[in-house]
């Protein structure tokens, strides 16, 4: 008896299993949250009530699903502005109809090409491609104790401070800086069409025309920090809305994006480093002492919890540990023992473990 060849069934079910497998591959290559993102985009002017409140429960859920959804946003409003004639170039021509007997298309096979499409946002795959090509593209990164100043193309200008690591990507349409560690000021040179963009951590720092400070050192003490001395900054966290800072306000963020209340800034605190100086207020001992870590090794050591916790506040120079040191058993509860390249912190004979805190002097040590 002869074998029969193989069926090959191309009706409607054999179609819609051959869809599926195919918008799963697809997936299997995209980043969830941007694909999720152009979903909702596709969709966005055809939501009912039911479909507006899942929309903005996933936009809630996660800092990263709204900062994917407003950057579809900002791209749609970048090609918007592509001249016509420009853009006529790259359009893609539109299909033939297909037949009136052809089966009608699968919303499985239309959900990776409508993705697909939301990236296009109508035009092109190589005119997109060129829009979003990098005009300049640069990490620059400082050695413990280094500081460093940076003049971008765009007439921006970028101060690092020590142990710190960023990468900046300018596109036509947009500036991006990554903050990965450290912290680093900001002066942005205005452009309206092309806003500038900071992310450290779950944070995200945008601005048109400003001066402003990011910190991110979270695997130093768990903290994120941005400070504004000149303009007006968006911050972007784990909460649905973004807050607003203008000069003279600051605002810290932990590793998960949640923001502080906004603080009012001492004159002068804004990135201290750049004039050789750390500024402290009412804060640990230990932390103050983890600062100056940061730019070199002070040979000052705690042990005692208690004193530890002791707080501080003042200016102080990054070059003269030796007046912090011979300052603090003035001013704290607490005595210095060396012993060869080691100074312990240790507290003061009959002192109370429960000590008030001081405030030093702000310009007595300079």
């Amino acid at each position: 008896m002869t074998a029969l060849p193989p069926r090959h069934d191309f009706g409607p079910a054999a179609q819609d299993e051959a869809d599926a497998r195919a918008h799963a591959r697809f997936a299997a290559t995209q980043d969830p949250v941007a694909l999720a993102a152009a979903t909702w985009f596709s969709r966005r002017g055809n939501l009912d009530a039911q479909g507006q409140a899942a929309f903005a429960a996933w936009l809630a859920a996660d800092a990263r699903h709204a900062h994917a959804y407003a950057q579809l946003q900002h791209t749609q409003r970048a090609v918007r502005r592509i001249p016509a004639q420009v853009a006529a170039r790259w359009t893609v021509p539109p299909a033939a109809p297909a037949p009136a007997s052809a089966p009608r298309r699968h919303w499985l096979r239309a959900l990776p090409y409508a993705a697909a499409a939301m990236l296009l946002l109508g035009v092109g795959a190589g005119g997109y491609q060129w829009w979003q090509q990098p005009t300049f593209s640069q990490s620059y990164a400082t050695a413990r104790g280094q500081r460093l100043t940076v003049a971008l193309p765009d007439g921006s200008t970028v101060q690092l401070d020590t142990a710190t690591r960023l990468h900046v990507t300018l596109y036509r349409q947009r500036r991006a800086v990554r903050l990965a560690q450290g912290e680093a000021l900001f002066q942005v040179h205005s452009r309206q069409d092309q806003p500038f963009e900071v992310a450290a951590g779950p944070l995200r720092v945008t601005v048109v025309g400003t001066q402003f400070s990011v910190r991110n050192t979270l695997d130093h003490d768990g903290s994120l920090r941005v400070a504004v001395q000149h303009g007006h900054v968006r911050v972007a966290g784990a909460q649905p809305d973004a807050i607003d800072l203008l000069a003279g306000q600051g605002v810290t963020a932990d590793a998960a994006g949640r923001l502080s209340a906004i603080a009012s800034l001492a004159p002068g605190s804004v990135a201290p480093w750049r004039e050789g100086r750390v500024t402290f207020e009412n804060v640990p001992l230990s932390v103050a002492l983890a600062e100056f870590e940061r730019y070199g090794d002070t040979g000052f050591v705690v042990r005692d919890p208690a004193v530890a916790r002791l707080r501080i506040g003042g200016s102080f120079s990054l070059t003269q540990l030796d007046r912090f040191a011979a300052a603090l058993p003035q001013l704290l509860p607490v005595q210095i023992v060396r012993s060869g390249t080691t100074s312990t912190i240790g507290m003061a004979p009959k002192a109370s473990a429960q000590a008030p805190s001081m405030q030093l002097p702000q310009n007595k040590y300079k």
